[in-house]
C-alpha cells in the first residue's frame, strides 16, 4: 500500500515539472518572436535620442577634395616675426598647393634687420598665421601703405586659450591673439570668446567645431556651402567699418563662456585684408574637412591676386612716435561684438 502512494507522488511530482517546462518553452518562443523595440529603447527616461545606436557613431564629414589656387607668378611672404603659433609642416598643403599653381610662399629670415617696408615690397600678399605678439606702431603704418598700394594681406588667428603642458610637473600657458591692434586699424578684432554648437547638424562631429556658411557671393565664397572651424571664434566689427562679411556662424552658435547665441561673423574683410577667427583651417588635418579646401584655395587665389608694390613706403614720423601701440588712431578698440555680432539671449 505504501509503495502504491510513492508511485502516485512521484508520478505527480513530474507531471507538475513537466507542466512547468513545458510553459516555460512557450513563453520563450513567444517572446522570441515578438519584435519589440531594442534594448532600452522603449524605456521612458532612460535612452536619451543623444545615446540612440544611430546618434552615438555620428559620421564625420568627408575629407575629400583638392586645393587649387589660382595659377600666376606672385611672390608671398609668411609672417614669422610675432610669435606666431604654427610649425611649417602645419602649412605643406598650402605650400604643395601654392608651388602647383607657380607661386612662391617664403619665410623671411627673422634675424634680417631690413626694414619692414623692404621686406614686403616686390611681393603680392602677407600671410599672417596666429600671432601672439603686437604689432609695432611702425609696422602697421607700413602694411596700411602695402594695402593701400594694393597688396593683399590674410590674417588668421584663435581667441585667447589655456594649453597644458604635461609631464610629471603639469604647467598652463595662457596664448593670446596678438594682432589685434593690426586689424582694429582695419575696423574689426578678434572676438573674446571660442564658439561652439550642440546640434549634430551644426558641427563636425565635435561641438566646438562648428560650421560657418557663406553671406553672400563673392570670390571667398566660391565653391563653398559649409566651412568648419576647429577653434573658431568670432569677429567684432566696428560699427563705422566698411568691412563686408563673408561667413557667419550657423544658426544656435554660442560663446563657450557666456552661452550667448547670436549671429557670429567668422570671416571679414575689406577690400585688400581678409580676416579668419580660426587659424587651424590651414592645418592638414583640418584642411580637407567639409569645404574648407576650397574656401582656403579662395583665400590663397586672393593673396595671390594682389599688387605688388616695388616700393612700400616707410612709416611718417607721426607714426614711430605713437604713443600706445596697443590702440591705433582712429577709433576705440571694442571687447564685445558691435551690431553685426550683439548676440540675442539664447
Amino acid at each position: 500500500m505504501a509503495d502504491g502512494s510513492a508511485i502516485r507522488l512521484l508520478a505527480a511530482y513530474v507531471v507538475v515539472v513537466a507542466v512547468v517546462l513545458g510553459a516555460v518553452a512557450l513563453l520563450g518562443l513567444a517572446v522570441d518572436g515578438n519584435s519589440g523595440s531594442p534594448d532600452g529603447a522603449g524605456i521612458d527616461g532612460q535612452s536619451p535620442p543623444q545615446f540612440q545606436p544611430e546618434r552615438v557613431n555620428v559620421d564625420a564629414d568627408p575629407e575629400t577634395g583638392t586645393l587649387t589656387v589660382e595659377n600666376g607668378s606672385a611672390r608671398l611672404l609668411a609672417d614669422t616675426r610675432h610669435g606666431n603659433e604654427f610649425e611649417r609642416t602645419d602649412l605643406e598643403p598650402v605650400e604643395e598647393a601654392v608651388f602647383r599653381a607657380g607661386h612662391r610662399l617664403s619665410y623671411p629670415d627673422t634675424t634680417d634687420e631690413k626694414p619692414y617696408n623692404e621686406t614686403l615690397a616686390g611681393h603680392e600678399g602677407l600671410l599672417v598665421v596666429q600671432p601672439t605678439q603686437e604689432f609695432t606702431a611702425t609696422e602697421r603704418a607700413v602694411l596700411e601703405n602695402y594695402t593701400d598700394a594694393g597688396g593683399h594681406v590674410v590674417i588668421l588667428g584663435e581667441p585667447t586659450q589655456t594649453r597644458v603642458s604635461g609631464g610629471l610637473i603639469a604647467s598652463s600657458t595662457v596664448v593670446s591673439f596678438g594682432a589685434n591692434n593690426l586689424t582694429s586699424q582695419y575696423g574689426f578684432r578678434m572676438g573674446a570668446e571660442t564658439l561652439f554648437n550642440v546640434d549634430d547638424a551644426a558641427n563636425d562631429n565635435n561641438f566646438k567645431s562648428i560650421y560657418a556658411a557663406p553671406s553672400g557671393d563673392g570670390p571667398l565664397t566660391e565653391g563653398v556651402d559649409t566651412v568648419t572651424f576647429d577653434t573658431g571664434s568670432y569677429a567684432s566689427v566696428r560699427d563705422d567699418s566698411d568691412a563686408e562679411v563673408v561667413y557667419t556662424a550657423v544658426d544656435g552658435t554660442q560663446t563657450l563662456q557666456t552661452r550667448r547665441t547670436g549671429q557670429y561673423p567668422t570671416v571679414v574683410r575689406t577690400e585688400n585684408v581678409v580676416f579668419v577667427a580660426d587659424a587651424s583651417v590651414l592645418e592638414r588635418t583640418e584642411v580637407y574637412d567639409a569645404d574648407n579646401e576650397a574656401f582656403v584655395g579662395n583665400l590663397l587665389s586672393f593673396l595671390a591676386a594682389g599688387d605688388a608694390p616695388e616700393r612700400v613706403p616707410g612709416p611718417e614720423p607721426d607714426d614711430e612716435e605713437t604713443a600706445s601701440d596697443s590702440t591705433p588712431t582712429g577709433g576705440s578698440t571694442p571687447t564685445t561684438p558691435g551690431n553685426t555680432t550683439t548676440p540675442t539671449a539664447g
